[in-house]
């Protein structure tokens, strides 16, 4: 299970600094005590930040205004209410000429549960009609609304973990890839990847030519998401004129929210423009710790003085 590292890494953190831990509810409540006083960890949220924030953090679309409202940098989202979960927040004309406009405005456009995370439920659109399915979709799944964005041409997309403030580390991620042998077809060279989420594969096969035989040494992207469950790996970003532009950004926003504990997911566009994608209520770095060399250590590290903040 995912979240084995994440109890392994506690476990082992509340042995070292005296704390007491049970876990409640199966498993998903981590109840931690020292010193009278009480603190818990709910799957991978902690209970360093306050319910407001945490919440907002957790829905795309109120992140986006809380931090457009600041004129902190955040990429454009536009909210589509559910008509049979929030019909009484749905104009008069309905929903679908906003879905047609923003279509019209940008050619492409990314649609997103404002709820989801890792990745799931993401679909990018080329047609009006695929935004349509998209979002019927979702509403099928009984998502209250979504958000719709223009797909922005991305360059990198990077992790930052947020503690009271300051910046704990900055990984990038690099989206899953195949390179050519000039005679392996596209087909056989992505199902020799061990992908953790097949999705990410299904979905993009109807976009890509399966005959193609990659020349030698061919690079070829296969996912135009960024996400380590769908493959993606991290890589540590060094410091240097770069990190202090993503920490810089990450720290404002982290502020903005008046969130304590966070990820805050960052892009730099081809352009070199950076925007604040998400922020997550939940802090996870169990695929990080299992992909990086000395990631287990890092994340040991980040969780350490995220506990020490919780019992100040």
């Amino acid at each position: 299970m995912e979240k084995k590292i994440l109890i392994t890494i506690i476990q082992e953190l509340c042995e070292e600094m005296n704390i007491k831990m049970e876990k409640l509810s199966y498993g998903w409540i981590l109840q931690l005590s020292k010193d009278g006083k009480v603190r818990h960890i709910l799957d991978y949220l902690f209970d360093n930040n306050s319910i407001a924030s945490g919440k907002i953090a957790a829905d795309k679309y109120a992140t986006y205004e809380v931090l457009q409202s600041q004129n902190i940098p955040i990429i454009q989202y536009t909210m589509i209410f559910n008509p049979s979960l929030r019909g009484e927040l749905i104009p008069k004309e309905g929903i679908w000429n906003t879905v047609a406009t923003e279509f019209s405005k940008y050619g492409k456009l990314v649609v997103k549960p404002n709820d989801g995370s890792t990745g799931k439920g993401i679909k990018l659109c080329q047609t009006l009609r695929e935004v349509e399915i998209a979002i019927h979709n979702l509403f099928n799944e009984q998502h209250k609304s979504v958000s719709i964005c223009p797909y922005y041409d991305i360059q990198t997309e990077f992790r930052t973990f947020f503690l009271n403030g300051e910046i704990l580390c900055i990984y990038k991620k690099i989206k899953p890839f195949v390179i050519g042998d000039g005679k392996t077809r596209l087909k056989e060279l992505i199902e020799e990847l061990d992908l953790p989420n097949k999705d990410v594969r299904e979905e993009n096969l109807h976009r890509l030519d399966l005959n193609y035989v990659p020349k030698e040494d061919e690079k070829m992207e296969i996912s135009w998401k960024h996400n380590l469950s769908g493959g993606a790996t991290p890589k540590i970003l060094q410091k240097g004129e770069l990190y202090k532009k993503v920490e810089q950004l990450a720290i404002q926003a982290g502020k903005a929210m008046n969130m304590n504990f966070t990820t805050i997911d960052i892009i730099q566009t081809v352009d070199d423009k950076l925007y604040v994608m998400e922020m997550n209520s939940g802090v996870c770095g169990d695929i990080f710790a299992q992909s990086v060399e000395g990631g287990y250590e890092i994340m040991k590290e980040i969780y350490r003085k995220a506990l020490k903040a919780m019992f100040e």
